[in-house]
């Protein structure tokens, strides 16, 4: 095998495709996105919790009182109410117009009747919405002060006896690993994370596997590769159009691998220093929190930081190496079969079908990454690209993605050599006849 042509030939793919605008412009553009996506949702996550003042017209009396000593009402159940960062509540039996309570400083007015204990109905009063959260935490606190109410009127209990009958129970998950308990929770947010790698890698395997299969087609309709033969084995060119195609993708990859990590760094770097973010607006007194612990301290945030980042890039690119060495090959092997590019994609279907149930797959994975079938299909070669992914965001041992690796690789160098037969028949084929009953008459060898 003549390695200085191979090489002569990634050169010119990688050449005549890295140096186009739109390769450029597709490189920047997709950094840009991410961390605007991620600099977007730490900001809205910095920002969501409004504070919000409640005024509360307990009209009927049943759930407040006057403290003569301040001459405030005061909740008869300081308990149903519990401090929140974020959320305060007054009292009063008759609030006064809108304009002026909202004038007192408060954001929001619930007012009800007596009627309430029966219809357990009220109106939640606003210019400026407080809030899902802020109105579930309303609700979830009148609903305790409204039980204490009703305790208080039965002749049968006490809110003692009452609040030692009820329970609220909290799992907290825990994981194990190498025998230790360790911090659990958080699949659906680090399996998100890694489906959405599977769609970026599938994406990519279809563009760049239709651009492979383009370009063969392209080339025979020109009568190129009646040249290109000429100086190289059919076997040859293959491999350097899968390569240097690969090697463009790779580079594209490494790009918006780079690039997003700069962004983010930038990004941390400003928030750190008080730039953007809430550290901007803080006193001279206040110590503003810095990016990673604002992200720990979120319960949805904290999960990103205990993904193995260096090993979900690593794995990305090395599963679209071999993913793309497997099915490139198949493509360009399709493309050397066919006259024309509808013609081809109708005969990719049936490639692309196991990937594409790798992606539906991955689906599952979001929400429980330890199902059985994923593991089988983390190990099969034709599905690993996409399902792997997704579980070395949930965590897996590093032996089995690098042995998943291996496989697919495998695979690839198998697939590689069968295609190169392929090629080699088609690349001059005249377009008489296409189909698979052609592929499979030339894979037993027969050139006509």
């Amino acid at each position: 095998m003549n390695y200085g042509l191979i090489q002569a030939v990634v050169s010119r793919e990688w050449r005549t495709r890295v140096l186009k605008p739109s390769f450029l412009l597709a490189t920047l553009l997709l950094p840009v996105v991410s961390i605007g996506f991620v600099v977007g949702a730490i900001l809205l996550t910095e920002s969501a919790e409004v504070n919000n003042t409640v005024l509360v017209e307990d009209a009927p009396g049943l759930i407040s009182r006057l403290d003569r000593a301040s001459g405030q009402y005061v909740p008869r159940c300081p308990g149903c109410f519990p401090e929140r960062q974020n959320l305060n509540y007054h009292f009063t039996q008759e609030a006064p117009a809108d304009s002026i309570w909202q004038a007192e400083g408060h954001t929001v007015l619930v007012e009800y009747d007596g009627s309430i204990l029966q219809n357990q109905s009220g109106y939640l009063v606003y210019e400026k919405s407080p809030g899902a959260s802020a109105k579930r935490n309303i609700e979830r606190d009148l609903s305790r002060a409204m039980e204490h109410a009703r305790v208080l009127e039965s002749t049968e209990l006490n809110w003692s006896a009452y609040q030692a009958l009820k329970m609220n129970v909290n799992l907290v998950d825990r994981g194990i690993e190498k025998g230790q308990r360790v911090k659990g929770g958080g699949d659906e947010i680090r399996g998100g994370i890694g489906f959405m790698f599977s769609a970026l890698l599938l994406l990519v395997l279809m563009i760049y596997g239709g651009v492979i299969m383009r370009s063969v087609v392209e080339e025979k309709a020109n009568h190129v590769v009646e040249v290109l033969v000429a100086a190289v084995r059919p076997e040859e060119l293959l491999l350097g159009k899968v390569v240097g195609l690969g090697a463009v993708a790779v580079t594209q990859l490494l790009a918006w691998t780079i690039l997003s990590s700069l962004g983010f760094s930038v990004f941390q770097f400003l928030f750190d220093s008080g730039t953007i973010g809430q550290a901007a607006t803080l006193g001279s007194g206040e110590v503003p929190a810095d990016l990673l612990t604002l992200m720990a301290e979120n319960d949805g945030l904290s999960h990103l930081l205990d993904i193995q980042w260096s090993v979900m890039i690593g794995g990305a690119i090395a599963f679209y190496i071999g993913g793309y060495l497997l099915y490139g090959s198949l493509f360009a092997a399709v493309g050397s079969s066919v006259q024309s590019e509808q013609e081809g994609q109708g005969m990719i279907l049936p490639i692309t079908a196991p990937l594409m149930f790798g992606y539906f797959a991955a689906t599952m994975a979001v929400e429980n990454p330890d199902l059985p079938i994923l593991e089988w299909l983390g190990w099969f070669p034709l599905t690993s690209p996409v399902i792997m992914l997704v579980r070395i965001a949930g965590g897996v041992a590093l032996w089995e993605v690098a042995l998943s690796w291996a496989l697919l690789m495998l695979t690839a160098r198998l697939t590689l050599g069968l295609a190169g037969r392929l090629y080699r028949f088609g690349v001059l084929h005249d377009g008489s006849r296409s189909g698979w009953k052609l592929l499979v008459h030339w894979m037993q060898g027969h050139g006509k």
